[in-house]
């Protein structure tokens, strides 16, 4: 709660915490080995290409969370508070919880009419919607690599991804109809554990709704799709720009979902050092030379996480009214209980 009340706390850490990385990872591959590639000629263009990747993943985000707000006749969002949540969501978090940006989807619900659990469902879902894509994208950059249908990698680096099959056959399981509605019942008397497993059947379920919909949810797709390719689009404009090898658009998907094993909106202050550390080893590990890896995923952070800070400490105010008049809503059902 004390870092919540102070923004600027968390934007000084995360702020700390990228550059304590950034130069431990640099000084490993030797300083004059930096200067010789920030001196070399660049194409500043690629940033325009990486703001226009981010501007793709926001829109696409915003059409996300309003179909998933709307899954089963859930609360309607309407696209001021849409955009609202998404860019405080994706900023520092400054305003948020120790769970990341999701805090602020659960309050945008909450204010929305979503019930307590209903709400805490359909973030989980969110979370389990941007696995499910991406791991459908990783599937098919690995099945493209295996075959040599777009470059190549070794068994070790594609073999992985088949983890996902079993993670999807069992969502596929737990979210049939009959079987959602016994797991998803929660009662009073139900302890943690019992209650945990229903929630996430019951945020999976909303996310087979919403993917077996597609006249009434299509947009939901489409806009977690356009997420992950606006941001893959990022990575790569910043990779072009310091001269990266060329690698495929599979060999980057795949270097890029194993950098992201956990989604920056699912960690407190979007997981500074740890996901630069992440997705540069990554890039390594796909056939990056290490230091353009290391700069490059710099890049693209400026713009994935830092760019937003300005916005999201403008929209500091709507969101302190949202958490305020989330609170109120939870003092109310607690004095009624």
């Amino acid at each position: 709660m004390w870092l919540e009340a102070k923004p600027l706390a968390v934007v000084l850490a995360a702020a700390g915490a990228t550059i304590g990385v950034a130069v431990a990872l640099a000084s490993t591959a030797g300083w004059p080995h930096l200067l010789r590639l920030a001196r070399a000629p660049h194409s500043w263009s690629w940033l325009a290409v990486c703001l226009l990747g981010e501007m793709i993943a926001y829109g696409g985000y915003v059409l996300t969370i309003r179909d998933m707000a709307r899954v089963d006749r859930g609360p309607e969002l309407d696209l001021s508070v849409s955009t609202t949540t998404v860019v405080a969501g994706f900023g520092v978090f400054a305003a948020t919880r120790s769970t990341g940006g999701f805090a602020v989807d659960y309050w945008a619900l909450r204010k929305a009419g979503a019930g307590r659990r209903d709400a805490f469902s359909r973030v989980l879902g969110l979370g389990f919607l941007e696995y499910a894509a991406l791991g459908t994208a990783t599937l098919l950059a690995s099945a493209a690599l295996f075959f040599r249908l777009d470059g190549h990698a070794s068994l070790a680096a594609t073999l992985p991804s088949l983890v996902i099959v079993p993670a999807f056959v069992l969502a596929f399981w737990a979210t049939s109809p009959a079987r959602a509605a016994r797991l998803g019942r929660i009662r009073r008397d139900h302890g943690r554990v019992r209650t945990a497993i229903a929630d996430a059947v019951n945020g999976a379920a909303r996310v087979r709704t919403l993917l077996t919909s597609p006249r009434e949810h299509g947009l939901g797709v489409v806009g977690i799709s356009l997420y992950w390719a606006g941001d893959i689009l990022c990575l790569w404009a910043a990779l072009q720009l310091v001269g990266g090898k060329q690698v495929t658009i599979a060999a980057l998907v795949l270097g890029y979902a194993g950098g992201y094993v956990l989604t920056r909106r699912s960690l407190p202050a979007g997981g500074a050092g740890l996901v630069e550390a992440a997705l540069t080893f990554a890039l390594v590990g796909i056939g990056v030379h290490f230091l353009p890896a290391l700069v490059g995923v710099i890049v693209y952070r400026l713009f994935n996480f830092w760019l937003p800070i300005v916005p999201a400490l403008i929209l500091l105010p709507a969101v302190r009214d949202l958490r305020a008049r989330f609170h109120h809503a939870e003092q109310q059902v607690a004095d009624a209980s």
